[in-house]
């Protein structure tokens, strides 16, 4: 029984780099506009009140805390995928590597097997001999 192990075989596919890129960059925009404070000044009108510096610097203050946030979470997406595709990655090496100790392992009992068959071919060859030699020498 001849065997070979076969060896880089394709992982399971992750995330794709482009997609990967183009998600942070949609996140990383989110963030940037959500940080304008012109964006956030607007939760603080009120119907005939004019906007006044505290909203004005209450809408900065948002702004900057809603942009920190944002990119934090496009670059913790950004990490998080590429842990996932690094995790796939190592399930797949494992795989392969379990694999291809399990077919050693089935070769080797297959030489072991093999080689006992031999030995008891030789000893039955040998067995025949004997009796040949001994039916000669009485």
């Amino acid at each position: 029984m001849q065997s070979s192990i076969t060896v880089n075989q394709p992982t399971p596919p992750g995330f794709k780099p482009q997609t990967t890129q183009a998600v942070f960059n949609n996140n990383y925009a989110n963030a940037m506009a959500s940080g304008d404070p012109r964006f956030n000044v607007k939760q603080y009108d009120r119907g005939g009140v004019s906007r006044g510096g505290s909203q004005w610097g209450q809408a900065g203050i948002d702004g900057s805390q809603k942009l920190a946030s944002g990119i934090a979470e496009a670059y913790s997406q950004k990490a998080a995928d590429s842990a996932s595709n690094a995790n796939t990655q190592l399930q797949g090496d494992q795989s392969q590597s379990a694999y291809a100790q399990q077919l050693a392992g089935m070769q080797q009992q297959q030489s072991n097997n093999n080689a006992m068959l031999a030995m008891q071919r030789q000893q039955q060859q040998m067995n025949f001999v004997n009796s040949l030699l001994g039916g000669l020498l009485n």
